[in-house]
């Protein structure tokens, strides 16, 4: 019988390591390629929230632009105007400087002395009225000045220039709403003339675009505007004295 041959150790169970080997660096490949993807897919959800979160913002600026831009025009400033409506609310009252201007008419030098008191529906009238305030004590002045004593003596002639005085008032803080008021009224044209000439008929809005064509299309659109929806209701004269 043959000799047989011894086979050491070590080399009987080198299959054995190699074959144990191959599985394991199988799985840490495995493993790589998964995190590779986790990593990946990572990335991407945090480039995609950016991406998200930009055109979100971007969206965001658009709307507010546009919506700054609505609100800038007059006609949505008309609209926020008329959606306050003021014959529910308790009247608060204005009481002015006293005024003295000299009267035309024959017969000599006469002169007109009276305090005016004006009628508001809110308190923010009030600080409008004294951002311009010169102005308007300027255009009160040029409608008192303008009436004769005979125009006076009448409660009519009294009426008519209380209504131009709040008019003039008016077209200073409220342009737009003065002159569709003005506008629905349908009135004569020498009344508008007058109107014109006291500085009642407002030119130009308050963003400076022309008027006419902006009042017409409000007047034709919005519901009939009384002198309570105007921020100046009446003028009321708490002392009136010719000479």
């Amino acid at each position: 019988m043959a000799d047989e041959i011894a086979i050491p150790e070590e080399a009987a169970g080198a299959p054995a390591s190699v074959a144990a080997a191959a599985p394991a660096e199988g799985d840490a490949t495995k493993k790589s390629k998964k995190k590779l993807i986790f990593i990946i897919l990572g990335a991407v959800v945090v480039i995609g929230g950016g991406v998200g979160y930009y055109m979100y913002s971007q969206s965001q600026a658009e709307a507010k632009r546009k919506q700054a831009e609505l609100e800038a025009t007059p006609e949505y400033q008309l609209k926020k105007q008329m959606e306050f409506r003021k014959e529910n609310k308790p009247p608060r009252f204005i009481k002015m400087d006293e005024f003295t201007v000299n009267l035309p008419g024959r017969g000599g030098e006469h002169y007109l002395q009276t305090a005016i008191v004006l009628r508001t529906g809110d308190a923010a009238t009030e600080g409008k009225i004294k951002n311009f305030l010169p102005v308007i004590r300027d255009k009160i002045i040029l409608v008192l000045s303008s009436r004769t004593m005979q125009e006076l003596a009448t409660v009519d002639g009294k009426n008519a220039m209380a209504k131009e005085i709040a008019l003039v008032i008016n077209s200073i803080i409220e342009p737009q709403l003065t002159a569709i008021y003005i506008l629905q009224q349908r009135l004569e044209s020498a009344e508008l003339a007058n109107l014109e000439r006291i500085g009642a008929v407002p030119k130009t809005t308050t963003a400076g675009e022309r008027l006419s064509q902006t009042a017409i299309e409000a007047a034709a659109q919005y519901w009939k505007v009384t002198e309570m929806d105007l921020p100046v209701q009446g003028v009321l004269f708490d002392r009136l004295v010719m000479q």
